[in-house]
């Protein structure tokens, strides 16, 4: 039943995590399949008789192996059927072959299947256990191949399936016909559609499929692969799956709410169950959270406890087989209680869309008997009724109508707030100011200018059909969040503080895009006049998307920092090279953004010597990342696959310690001064002023050799990638390294989902400060953007989703 699933992912290109063999010809308009030469097949496994002999019976099928011309040999052969087969050898005396390796080797192999960026890799062998996993290491062996050989034809048939070791690989397709054409008067010549580096994988339909290869691979250099016949794949992967599955559907029998499933649907359950592992202590639930899976533990055990007035208190033990969040299929209300694992603990996991979608709502179901179920009578009568699969997970009407009126009234107090302070400001450009002598004053005297606390319609983008970023409003205290501007024709739906935007937007991902956005007031001191100085942008234009994050400094650094919001976007959109050279395109509006900054401040009489921001940018177009950064504001890039959770790059902080950055300060004239050991300040040479702790920024004119020129990288993400980022301001970062970052955000977005990691590393972060600082803690912004997603969509029609608080108010652009 996985083996199913696995073909039919593959079949629609969704296995596949990278234009090769199969993905690239099939983003080309061609079928994906796939398949070996197989006269390099046989040189690779002279030494298995095994292989040998089933070698020679798919020869025999397609052709001798003296056939194999120079050119390309499918021309326009019909496509063959395509179609799973049994498992040969699939005998309980079956011996999967073992080809020696080197300890070095072994573990070469070991890290490709761990850390590589192909996406297929994980889908074919990422449930596989670990004795498993071992066997399919030992199955495999290496093959050397010589620049220019062949390592297969499109339309041959083959059994072996290729993991590039090093060197590399032109994957060629041969376009032009499809079942149902007469053969073509004239051959057209084959297209290049990808070069596979090492790591990359092809022809892995091959292990499913008794089909003919979807295109030529050929190697551009002296390189080496390793090799994995299909019968050792489906004897070790196939079967392991089956005995998984009867686990689950075993576990099923003894969960009391299922007790009313048929055989049929119990195993339509299990096909869809998830399985995540929890280390000793750690919170499989958080009472109060908001999610709705249902957990059933596989080994281990776990204790539920429930806070009030009296600290936490344990209520209730699991075992092997017990389960919790049944009434989450019910309602999806917040957890009532919290849920750890005591030692290691395995769960297998459902959400409620997914059991909805297979068997229907649960309240059908438990209706069958419903006296043996009466516990869950009240949670039944509380239940949405009859709900469309898509608002499934939305709230009711009464409770939509009720948040969204206060939303509204939330917004509308901040906004009149903001109106009344530009107002003010208009007046008071008729009469003389007094002059301002403290920081408030000038706080406050910059609310009654417009110009520097509403946006700037010059900076507007007119093809985008999202813009969101931040706003400044006075009077905000701790942890409140970011007064919001919001541009766009896009939908929206209100749920208590939040407001979450959907729509259908130009992508290559394959599914949806979970968006989730947190900016909240830090605490300098009690008395801090300072609005929050970070700020925040996601703009769309087209198969574009641009997200931004902004750690304001000094004392105008929220001014600066809502500057630069709205000019980014402008300037990368406006850019000479037009995208075409995404590093040069970054660089020049990193550029302008702060030659407009300088100008604007001038004209404005905003002192900017010691104020400015560190700056973050991340654009995804189609799919490649391009990550640009000046500062301390990071951007992390991550795996939250379950089998892949690691942290693919982390941004590093401009300092002006670091050997590179202090020559260039010092070459143009700044003093670099160590004041305690590791923390190094920039300085007027003979002074004391400005102090500045990082050496690029927007801003911080004071110092020469500041720089604005953003360090560049790109990242290539595949269709299927479950890829996440995080763009976050100091407040995270300064107790919370990438990699810890990383590892507490895959697990979180697995099971929770983007909204509620991000309220998690919020909450971690202002913990950390609160522990180290006590009532200091720096303004906290964090975008968490999660491709692929496996949470259901507010609206089954999109494939973006973005949600914000709005509790402190929301304009429309």
């Amino acid at each position: 039943i996985y083996l199913t699933l696995a073909i039919s992912l593959s079949a629609m290109g969704c296995g596949a995590s990278h234009p090769d063999a199969d993905s690239a010809s099939a983003n080309a308009g061609t079928a994906s399949t796939n398949s070996t030469g197989q006269a390099e097949s046989d040189k690779a496994v002279s030494s298995d008789t095994k292989v040998k002999e089933e070698e020679r019976e798919a020869t025999d099928e397609s052709g001798s192996e003296g056939e194999a011309p120079a050119e390309f040999r499918c021309s326009f052969l019909k496509r063959g059927g395509v179609s799973a087969e049994a498992t040969r050898g699939g005998k309980d005396d079956w011996q999967p072959p073992v080809h020696e390796k080197s300890p070095e080797e072994r573990e070469q192999l070991k890290d490709i299947f761990q850390s590589s960026q192909d996406g297929k890799l994980h889908v074919l062998f990422g449930n596989v256990k670990p004795k498993t996993f071992e066997r399919i290491l030992d199955a495999m062996f290496s093959k050397v191949v010589a620049t220019s050989e062949t390592v297969m034809y499109q339309g041959d048939v083959g059994d072996y399936f290729y993991i590039v070791k090093s060197g590399s690989f032109d994957i060629f397709v041969q376009r032009g016909y499809d079942d149902d054409d007469e053969e073509p008067t004239e051959t057209p010549e084959p297209t290049k559609v990808f070069t596979a580096g090492p790591g990359f994988a092809f022809g892995e339909l091959a292990l499913l499929y008794n089909g003919p290869r979807s295109a030529t691979i050929t190697a551009v250099c002296d390189s080496e692969v390793w090799c994995l016949d299909r019968t050792a794949f489906r004897n070790l992967v196939v079967r392991s799956a089956e005995h998984q599955f009867q686990k689950y559907v075993s576990f099923l029998e003894k969960v009391e709410v299922f007790q009313t499933l048929s055989e049929s649907e119990k195993a339509s359950l299990a096909e869809v169950l998830d399985e995540e592992s929890f280390d000793d202590g750690e919170a499989i639930l958080y009472q109060g959270e908001q999610d709705d899976k249902f957990y059933i533990i596989l080994s281990g055990n776990a204790v539920a406890s429930i806070s009030g007035e009296n600290g936490e208190v344990e209520v209730m033990q699991y075992k092997e087989g017990d389960y919790f969040g049944e009434i989450a299929l019910l309602t999806g209300e917040p957890r009532k209680a919290s849920v750890y694992a005591v030692g290691t603990t395995a769960c297998v996991y459902i959400t409620r869309q997914t059991f909805t979608r297979v068997l229907g709502p649960l309240q059908h179901i438990l209706q069958r008997n419903l006296e043996q179920y009466a516990k869950y009578q009240d949670a039944i009568n509380a239940a949405p009724k009859d709900q469309d699969q898509s608002n499934d997970d939305r709230p009711s009407t009464a409770t939509l109508k009720r948040t969204r009126t206060v939303a509204m009234l939330a917004g509308v107090k901040e906004h009149k707030v903001l109106e009344a302070a530009v107002a003010v400001g208009e007046a008071a450009q008729d009469n003389e100011v007094d002059k301002v002598e403290t920081l408030a004053d000038k706080v406050a005297d910059d609310f009654k200018k417009p110009q520097l606390v509403t946006p700037c319609e010059a900076f507007r983008v007119p093809s985008s059909s999202m813009t969101i970023f931040g706003g400044v409003v006075p009077s905000q205290k701790f942890t409140m969040n970011k007064f919001i501007h919001v541009g766009s024709a896009v939908s929206f739906q209100e749920a208590g503080e939040d407001r979450c935007f959907t729509w259908q937007g130009d992508t290559k991902v394959k599914t949806l895009t979970d968006i989730s956005v947190v900016c909240q007031k830090g605490q300098k001191h009690q008395f801090d006049p300072t609005p929050n100085q970070d700020n925040f942008f996601v703009n769309v234009v087209g198969a574009v998307t641009m997200y931004g994050v902004f750690d304001g400094h000094g004392p105008f650094g929220h001014l600066i920092s809502l500057r630069l919001v709205q000019s980014m976007p402008h300037h990368i959109s406006k850019s000479a090279h037009d995208g075409k050279d995404w590093e040069l395109t970054l660089k020049d509006a990193f550029l302008e953004t702060q030659r407009e900054l300088v100008e604007f401040c001038g004209k404005e009489d905003v002192n900017i010597e010691a104020s400015g921001a560190a700056g973050s940018v991340l654009v995804l177009e189609g799919q490649t990342i391009h990550i640009a950064f000046i500062g301390d504001a990071r951007v992390a890039l991550g795996s939250w696959n379950r089998r892949d959770s690691r942290m693919i790059f982390c941004s590093k902080d401009h300092k002006p310690d670091l050997p590179e950055e202090k020559a260039r300060l010092e070459a143009a004239g700044s003093e670099v001064r160590e004041i305690e050991p590791g923390n190094c300040r920039i300085y007027r040479p003979g002074t004391n002023f400005p102090g500045l702790t990082m050496s690029r920024a927007f801003g911080d004119t004071a110092c020469e050799g500041v720089l604005r020129e953003p360090e560049y990288h790109k990242f290539l993400m595949q269709p299927a990638d479950q890829w996440y980022a995080i763009l976050a301001s100091d407040g995270i970062w300064e107790f919370l390294e990438g990699e810890e970052a990383c590892s507490l955000a895959a697990k979180k977005l697995r099971l929770k989902g983007p909204r509620e990691t991000n309220n998690f590393l919020v909450s971690a972060s202002r913990k950390r400060w609160a522990h180290v600082c006590a009532d200091y803690c720096d303004d906290i912004t964090s975008i968490l953007v999660q491709w692929n997603s496996a949470e259901p969509p507010k609206d089954a029609n999109c494939n973006h989703q973005l949600t914000v608080s709005v509790k402190e108010g929301v304009a429309e652009l």
